[in-house]
């Protein structure tokens, strides 16, 4: 991993050094709520040729760290927002609506992405898609003897002590509604609510531990220790080039973020939209694919890529990706509210 982000670290140096009529001062006057890593200058090379310099990041580990900042009062002209998150920000009026007429690249976004939901709300787009993609469930075939496997294997007494979970609880919350067969895992009625206390606790009693960092994870997996687990999409692919097998089990989860404009910016508006234009960049989007082997909104991007290296990756067909999962979407608040609560009662009882 060293070694692949000081490789990006030149390569950015030399585009930015290559680019022709780069200003010599910086006029920069922008900031961003951003997810560490996110900053990289290969992602977004236009803006910083255009106005000398990077925008103002301040990073968070949760979208919902994000969004209660700016609750708070948190000056900033563009936060990296998830669909998943885009229905509460807007109800809270800390975004506002796209002028996607601001966007010169936005026909370029795969049509497809403009349809889910968390993208529009009202006839008006609230996020412009940037990066998507698909976490998963999966198993070491090696260590994990199982046949047809589902997400049952976080509760089947026979692996007990060699799962893991993730920290965050809207997945687990997830993974119990795919166990429990909840209509929808991430809005389910009174009724299911009933049954989640049990598979949480279940859940927990069978993991060996919660991660949260994919290279503890990775680790323990390496070691023998972990053979089931929730894993980035991109991760399994990585992980089985290291030698590390592994197996997906379906549903996969699948995701969208992207830039959505903050409703009062101490910044310039038309750098905000020339930033969310440039991130649109099919060279930004191949930059993406090399750092995280994520999707990009651009449907022009996969030119870059080329079709041997997203062979196996299913970003090559989003249409068929997304018909094989479901997509990771708000708990009503409400709901989300206890079953949080259900959760820590679940792990405080196990203590």
């Amino acid at each position: 991993m060293k070694l692949a982000k000081r490789s990006a670290q030149l390569l950015a140096a030399a585009v930015l050094a290559t680019v022709p009529h780069a200003v010599a001062e910086s006029t920069v006057d922008l900031s961003l709520l951003e997810w560490k890593g996110y900053e990289n200058p290969l992602f977004h090379p236009e803006y910083t040729t255009r106005y000398g310099g990077e925008p103002r990041m301040a990073f968070f580990a949760q979208e919902e760290d994000a969004l209660q900042r700016m609750r708070n009062g948190y000056p900033v002209d563009l936060v990296h927002f998830c669909t998943s998150m885009t229905a509460m920000a807007r109800d809270a009026g800390v975004i506002e609506p796209l002028d996607t007429d601001r966007i010169p690249r936005w026909d370029e976004i795969i049509p497809t992405l403009l349809d889910v939901e968390g993208i529009q709300a009202n006839g008006e787009y609230w996020l412009a898609p940037w990066d998507w993609g698909y976490s998963t469930v999966a198993y070491n075939p090696e260590t994990i003897d199982v046949e047809d496997p589902t997400y049952d294997i976080f509760v089947d007494p026979r692996f007990r002590g060699r799962t893991a979970l993730p920290e965050s609880i809207g997945v687990n919350v997830f993974i119990a509604g795919i166990i429990g067969g909840w209509n929808n895992p991430l809005d389910p009625t009174e009724e299911e609510m009933e049954s989640a206390s049990g598979i949480f606790t279940r859940m927990l009693q069978n993991a060996r531990f919660i991660w949260t960092d994919s290279t503890q994870l990775e680790q323990a997996w390496a070691a023998g220790d972990v053979g089931i687990s929730y894993v980035y999409g991109s991760a399994t692919r990585r992980m089985k080039k290291e030698g590390l097998p592994n197996v997906v089990v379906e549903p996969l989860m699948m995701w969208i973020c992207g830039l959505s404009l903050a409703t009062d910016r101490p910044g310039s508006t038309d750098q905000a939209y020339d930033y969310i234009n440039a991130m649109l960049d099919p060279a930004g989007g191949a930059a993406l694919f090399d750092v995280y082997g994520y999707g990009h909104a651009n449907a022009r991007t996969n030119d870059l890529i080329g079709p041997e290296r997203l062979a196996g990756t299913g970003l090559d067909d989003p249409v068929e990706l997304f018909s094989r999962g479901i997509f990771m979407a708000a708990i009503p608040p409400v709901k989300r509210a206890r079953l949080y609560q259900l959760w820590f009662e679940a792990q405080a009882g196990l203590d």
